[in-house]
């Protein structure tokens, strides 16, 4: 029986934040939307509400996982390149033991805003 072949879509990773958009560099969690390891696009993940309690605008909301603690939603924008214009890859990303599941990649492809 041949083994399943592992898709990197949906996986979450750890990178910093000078990295996509450049700045200080806080450590930011990433989801996975293609296939391609050397050529990937990521989206964001950030906390649902802002340091005042109010809820963020345009965020996907995501269910929550064991790596991420807070109630997260992810970020509407594609990021498919560093801020350098060099392709991000994989090798250069920190992994997690974290996927998400089908149904918030679907809410994300399709992108339905502020619905749970």
């Amino acid at each position: 029986m041949a083994r399943r072949k592992r898709y990197i879509k949906g996986r979450v990773y750890i990178t910093d934040d000078k990295i996509l958009v450049g700045g200080k560099g806080k450590k930011r969690r990433v989801v996975s939307m293609g296939n391609d390891k050397n050529n990937m696009a990521v989206r964001r993940i950030s906390s649902l509400y802002d340091k005042n309690g109010k809820k963020k605008e345009r965020l996907i909301p995501i269910e929550k996982y064991p790596d991420i603690p807070k109630p997260s939603g992810v970020e509407y924008k594609t990021f498919r390149k560093t801020i350098s214009g060099k392709p991000i890859q994989e090798k250069y990303l920190g992994k997690t033991n974290t996927r998400l599941n089908k149904w918030d990649m679907a809410r994300i492809r399709r992108g339905n805003f502020n619905k749970k």
